[in-house]
């Protein structure tokens, strides 16, 4: 196939397994975090974005035994998408990492 990445990966940039047989609905998800900031210690609201990943109801027809046992073993989950934000207050507009919230999160169903 000509132009598509030898490295197993989409080109948009998720691993091939994410979207081969459509196991999951790809969405995204504003939430809001209180968080403090370490330069100035100013505490404030920031806006964190998430990739949700829900497992589907059921697995498509084109499906073989692979995707099936992949779909079987299958869980929603969260991917948080921003390692850095900026401060809020505009004096200090400093980048900081977020510590505080996790990185991936299961979901329940």
């Amino acid at each position: 196939m000509a132009g598509a990445p030898a490295t197993g990966f989409r080109r948009n940039g998720e691993p091939e397994e994410h979207g081969r047989a459509g196991i999951f609905q790809r969405d995204d998800r504003a939430a809001h975090s209180h968080d403090h900031l370490p330069k100035c210690g100013q505490a404030g609201e920031y806006k964190v974005t998430w990739v949700v990943r829900r497992k589907r109801a059921q697995l498509p027809r084109n499906a073989d035994e692979r995707d099936r046992a992949r779909f079987a073993k299958a869980q929603s989950y969260m991917v948080r998408r921003d390692d850095k934000l900026a401060c809020a207050n505009i004096r200090c507009r400093k980048p900081f990492e977020i510590t505080s919230l996790q990185t991936l999160a299961f979901l329940s169903e």
